[in-house]
């Protein structure tokens, strides 16, 4: 999976936009007239429509309840006089129901009732316009209506946002924090890799995914590979070997590797959400739509996470593949409140990791250090023989008989000799 060129999309999570009806222009909007009156409707429709707006009409309650139950309508002209069904019923009825309740209605009344203004009001209506209207008085109740749905839009867009928030936080709580705790308690490597890379798959239903390590020598080492629906397992406690050859994050000049997904994350520390590979912009994907031709599979939604360590330090990253809809198992985007709960178990995943790369390498230093000494031991214990006066005759005798003599001529010789 490379890189055509140096753009790099900025697919960090999908933000959805809120909508509001100044960003919309008035043929986006949509109205419906209800009016038993031929003359008040057309008067209604010519005017509505000549500011732009989407006009339907209606002639009595029950045709108007029906069309607003099938239809959307972002507001309701509702004549309080209507010929069987009344307008205060049909207000009523959209009040009284969850799905239609936040339906805008302006109540039409004439001079002689205005009395009923206020009871529609109690009941629920947004407002009221007395008829005969005035264009600038029509267009201004468009106008607050229109601001006060978008009000409205808005606070539920927070609302939700705060619910999302909360659900991640308990998610936080209940699974992602438990499941840190038991990575970190896990002390067989192994395992541990396994662990991180089948936890988070199974938090956000992905089909497939990719563990690396950072080597020495800067590359990403494939040190995990599973995929359920290809029904492959490599690394980890599988015993398979993985035979993939570690990505470089750098080329042979010393620039930076940013062709590839995992190792554009490894440099940049920064998270890649993409909602569908094979439409994506800035990176080249070529190489994983030759391996889904030949495996039959087709990689879609990858998201692509770095392990970074306290001094922010990037020491693996983690890729996981197809986002899953838990009902259908259709193929989806990861969804970015998931990456942010895998964004936090990879943090508590990089702390288990490095305690155990830092218990390793201080295990190789013990054991060094115990080589060492027991060579410089060793050295000593020689050393203190080989300065023996006894040690000392043997070699000089060893000497002797090396060049052709006896080991006691030495004692017959007479002295000074």
């Amino acid at each position: 999976m490379s890189k055509t060129n140096s753009v790099h999309p900025a697919t960090h999570g999908r933000h959805e936009k809120t909508e509001t009806y100044e960003e919309l222009s008035a043929d986006q909007i949509s109205l419906l007239v209800v009016d038993d009156d031929a003359a008040s409707r057309e008067e209604f429709f010519r005017y509505l429509s000549k500011e732009g707006y989407q006009v339907a009409v209606a002639d009595n309650g029950l045709q108007a309840l029906g069309m607003i139950q099938r239809e959307h309508f972002d507001l309701v002209f509702l004549d309080v006089d209507l010929p069987g069904m009344a307008g205060y019923e049909v207000l009523e009825h959209l009040k009284s129901g969850a799905t239609l309740s936040h339906t805008l209605v302006v109540m039409i009344l004439d001079v002689s009732n205005v009395e009923m203004a206020a009871r529609c009001i109690e009941m629920g209506a947004d407002d009221f316009l007395i008829r005969p209207f005035d264009p600038i008085v029509l267009k201004s109740r468009v106008n607050i209506c229109l601001e006060r749905k978008r009000l409205h839009n808005l606070e539920s867009t927070y609302l939700a946002h705060v619910h999302k928030e909360k659900e991640r936080a308990e998610k936080l709580l209940n699974v992602v924090i438990p499941v840190g705790v038991a990575l970190s308690a896990e002390k067989d490597f192994d395992r541990l890799l396994e662990m991180i890379l089948l936890e988070a798959k199974a938090l956000c239903d992905a089909d497939g995914g990719t563990l690396y390590l950072r080597t020495d020598d800067d590359r990403l080492k494939f040190v995990m590979v599973h995929n359920n629906s290809l029904g492959a397992a490599m690394g980890g406690t599988t015993g398979k070997e993985i035979t993939f050859a570690p990505l470089r994050l750098y080329d042979d000049a010393g620039a930076p590797n940013h062709n590839n997904v995992a190792t554009h994350v490894a440099l940049s520390g920064e998270s890649i959400n993409i909602p569908d590979a094979y439409t994506a912009e800035g990176f080249d994907f070529s190489g994983t739509k030759v391996f889904d031709q030949r495996m039959g599979y087709h990689s879609r939604s990858f998201l692509t996470i770095p392990l970074k360590n306290n001094a922010n330090r990037v020491i693996g990253v983690l890729q996981l593949i197809n986002a899953q809809n838990p009902e259908t198992h259709e193929v989806i985007a990861f969804d970015d409140d998931l990456r942010q709960m895998i964004e936090s178990l990879s943090a508590l995943a990089t702390v288990a990791l490095e305690v155990y790369i830092r218990e390793q390498g201080l295990r190789k230093q013990i054991e060094q250090l115990r080589i060492e000494i027991d060579s410089t031991r060793k050295a000593r214990q020689v050393a203190e023989i080989t300065e023996t006066d006894y040690f000392k005759d043997l070699q000089e005798k060893a000497r002797r008989l090396r060049a052709g003599g006896s080991s006691n001529d030495a004692s017959r010789q007479p002295p000074g000799q």
